[in-house]
């Protein structure tokens, strides 16, 4: 596990998730008051384990510090990348909605796609309503969730982007309801 140096992963150098945590919280505060979107994007890499166990660490270790650089590339200004530590990212997208957050999400899991092979990334994706009450932990929550089906229960070979409905037991695992977002 990477050691933790000033709230950032020492191996990629991004916050880590004590401190986007923090950034989340202070985004979601000016994004409520300014009645603006706030988009999360929560990112696995497909089959890290496996890949690690045939590569050995180092590869491994090198491949994230690569990933990250490249994710961090792909994305516009003023959005934020963040590594909560092994193969899980998540990025923060101010004034995004969940149309522009998905696009953005499609542009990362292609670009890792195409540069990454035999690796791929799954990704969640959530927007907050514009004007309404919701919290930057559900909104994170959102993201993970739908991280996790796009994952395990979308299609068998990962590599996906969700931000679409969930099943309505999967509400269980969250502090929301169906239709807490429009867009849900």
């Amino acid at each position: 596990m990477p050691k933790l140096v000033a709230e950032k992963i020492e191996l990629t150098g991004l916050l880590d998730r004590s401190a986007m945590l923090s950034l989340l919280e202070q985004a979601a505060a000016e994004a409520i008051q300014r009645a603006q979107p706030l988009a999360v994007l929560a990112l696995d890499v497909d089959h890290f384990k496996d890949y690690q166990d045939t590569q050995g660490l180092p590869q491994a270790e090198a491949t994230l510090l690569k990933l990250a650089t490249q994710l961090q590339a792909q994305l516009p200004a003023g959005a934020t990348l963040a590594h909560l530590g092994a193969d899980a990212f998540v990025v923060l997208l101010p004034g995004r909605d969940l149309a522009a957050a998905l696009e953005q999400a499609e542009a990362l899991r292609l670009a890792v796609q195409a540069d990454f092979a035999p690796l791929t990334i799954s990704l969640g994706v959530a927007a907050s309503p514009e004007g309404r009450n919701w919290t930057a932990r559900a909104l994170l929550a959102l993201a993970d969730t739908r991280m996790t089906f796009a994952k395990k229960r979308l299609l068998p070979h990962h590599n996906h982007s969700w931000a679409g409905t969930l099943p309505s037991d999967w509400y269980a695992r969250l502090d929301v309801q169906p239709g807490f977002w429009p867009s849900i």
